[in-house]
């Protein structure tokens, strides 16, 4: 008896087969031959259907709705293979390429696994004799149709998820039903999330077919808000932005340079004391942005664009920041025209391009170490009034004589304008330091002054309560950790220094929006590129 496959069975069979496949097996059906290709004849919506399955292969964040948490959190190494199908150009694409909108939005991020979109079938029919784009357009408006009514059956459910991910709408402010929900709050809590999860199974996903990259978008016309005629008042036209994730950093190098030097572990680092804000950050949140040059008309991270730091933020300050761009450059003259890494290279040749980048490297590099400077002297200029006439500590000015007397940095009202530290200073910061923690600790253990004060009659308890304010004792907890910070940055300044080339190297080489490498062969010795 003849063995019986898909090529012998009758087509009523066959037909009833291929109902129940899932997009992935659809296609590679319709590649195993040519009888099946024919029967099959694959539309765009399923070679479609088919991309949104294999982004599946990948991770698939989860999103809680109730505080946006997100895991494996955004800039994690599972980020850097974490791609996203376009519905527009049919490509399966590096995250970066996609807004925020694209990947964070219910309808249109990734739907976890066990959920309804994930476990979805083919969506394909029969239909022999018409022709591509006319079995094209039945199809989806079979699809619309479908989804159309699955989504009035499910209004309930998104009824019930923004219910449970926005519990501060229901929640009492005042009263004793106040106290009351707060002593609940742990179960409502737990409560609310299962709710969401449930209705996310269902609805994560619904629209990921019509997901865009920003390539798509900008040649949509999504982008047309920054068409060179609609900014006649500018005086070089803004290039097409579009934000991304926000990232934290530890400085502006960090974020233009980001993997140049093996990243600083956030327990390595001080926190920020600032007038306004949270003082216990010890980085700042950028907002990724992709720009598409309009050199190579490709889209790439900011920071291949050696634009002001300001620039990142947000499209209105990138668009600002650029009708402003002025670069002076001894050999280039004036750098109005922003160009990627690649394409100021291509125009101006290696040796410009080297001294170009080496400059704006080394200029990050040594703002981020004047601010680390400010972090290490903040302190001391208290330290010097305290222990001198009329101040907090007048009365132990015998014990700050190691600590503040013959203080090597003669300290100004600007402490970014005070020198680079030396080595020799920062050593004798350190040593002072240590006698001042030494000092603080018998102070509180009472400690009495060598002549008691009759006009000062406080305990040491009030008078170290007037001296630890909220920045100072930021100072002085994590005063180690900014000394460290700025040996760290002073040696990498001194390492680029003799390291140009791996600057430039590292400039062109290295971009997360593409995957292709610089070939360094193709220089000749005088230091230009050979076309």
């Amino acid at each position: 008896m003849p063995a019986i496959s898909l090529h012998t069975v009758p087509l009523d069979i066959l037909l009833s087969i291929l109902g129940y496949v899932d997009p992935i097996s659809l296609i590679n059906l319709a590649q195993t031959c040519q009888s099946l290709r024919v029967t099959i004849q694959p539309t765009r919506a399923n070679l479609l259907q088919r991309l949104l399955a294999v982004e599946l292969i990948g991770i698939v964040p989860l999103i809680r709705g109730r505080d946006n948490q997100i895991i494996p959190p955004i800039g994690s190494i599972d980020w850097e293979s974490n791609k996203y199908a376009c519905g527009g150009c049919l490509k399966l694409l590096p995250h970066q390429m996609f807004d925020n909108h694209n990947i964070l939005r219910l309808d249109l991020r990734k739907p976890p696994p066990g959920s309804w979109e994930a476990n979805r079938l083919a969506e394909w029919w029969y239909l022999d004799g018409w022709e591509d784009d006319v079995r094209g357009r039945i199809i989806q408006h079979r699809v619309f149709t479908r989804i159309s009514n699955e989504i009035k059956s499910l209004a309930h459910v998104r009824r019930q998820h923004h219910e449970a991910t926005h519990p501060d709408d229901h929640m009492p402010h005042d009263g004793v039903n106040q106290f009351l929900w707060a002593a609940e709050a742990k179960a409502i809590i737990a409560a609310n999330d299962r709710t969401a999860y449930d209705a996310e199974l269902l609805l994560c996903g619904l629209r990921r077919h019509n997901r865009r990259c920003n390539e798509c978008r900008f040649l949509g016309g999504d982008l047309r808000h920054l068409n060179p005629t609609n900014n006649p008042g500018n005086a070089f036209p803004p290039l097409p932005v579009a934000t991304g994730r926000k990232l934290p950093f530890y400085n502006l190098f960090d974020r233009c340079f980001p993997t140049l030097f093996n990243p600083i572990p956030l327990s390595g680092t001080g926190r920020r004391f600032t007038q306004f804000g949270n003082q216990r950050n010890k980085a700042y949140t950028w907002m990724m942005c992709t720009v598409r040059c309009r050199g190579c008309s490709k889209w790439k991270d900011a920071s291949q664009f050696r634009l002001p730091i300001a620039a990142y933020k947000t499209e209105d300050l990138l668009k600002r920041e650029i009708a402003n761009y002025l670069v002076p450059d001894p050999q280039l003259g004036e750098l109005r025209k922003p160009r990627c890494n690649r394409c100021f290279l291509a125009e101006h040749g290696m040796a410009a391009f080297r001294g170009h980048i080496v400059r704006f490297a080394r200029s990050l590099l040594i703002d981020a170490l004047n601010r680390v400077k400010f972090q290490v002297l903040f302190g001391w200029g208290k330290l010097l009034e305290d222990f001198g006439p009329g101040g907090e500590f007048a009365n132990w000015a015998e014990c700050g004589v190691p600590i503040v007397s013959g203080f090597p940095i003669q300290m100004e009202e600007d402490l970014l304008a005070v020198p680079p530290l030396t080595t020799l200073q920062l050593d004798d910061l350190y040593h002072r330091y240590t006698r001042f923690t030494i000092f603080v600790e018998h102070m509180y253990q009472g400690l009495r002054p060598l002549r008691q004060s009759i006009l000062d009659s406080r305990s040491n308890e009030e008078i170290m309560n007037n001296v630890m304010t909220s920045w100072f004792r930021i100072w002085y907890d994590d005063y180690f950790l900014y000394e460290r910070t700025y040996r760290r940055l002073q040696n990498r300044l001194d390492w680029m220094e003799q390291h140009e080339e791996e600057v430039v190297r590292y400039a062109l080489g290295v971009d997360p929006l593409m995957l292709e490498r610089y070939n360094f062969e193709m220089e000749v010795e005088d230091g230009e590129i050979v076309y």
